[in-house]
């Protein structure tokens, strides 16, 4: 199950930080950052239109959508939320 949470300050940062306009899509990506064991993480992109998405939902505004399917594994089996802190826009996987 793939599964994601965007807090009210994310939504903010989108809209004012980022200056995204309502409906626009909002791609959740598997992304490579190094060897390990820990190889990947979460890429945030808001430039991109989904092909064959595994999951969109809107959220305040906006299409969140986990790219293509083949991504899909990076959030199997644990709930994503996206945030925002004085840093910007963020990620915390959560295992169920």
């Amino acid at each position: 199950m793939i599964s994601f949470v965007v807090t009210e300050q994310a939504i903010d940062s989108f809209k004012n930080e980022w200056e995204l306009e309502e409906g626009q899509y909002v791609r959740i990506y598997a992304k490579y950052v190094g060897g390990g064991s820990d190889a990947f993480t979460i890429g945030i992109n808001a430039s991109a239109t989904p092909v064959d998405p595994a999951l969109v939902q809107s959220i305040g505004g906006y299409h969140f959508f986990v790219v293509e399917k083949t991504d899909a594994w990076i959030l199997q089996d644990e709930l994503l939320q996206i945030d925002c802190n004085e840093n910007g826009i963020f990620s915390n996987k959560i295992s169920y």
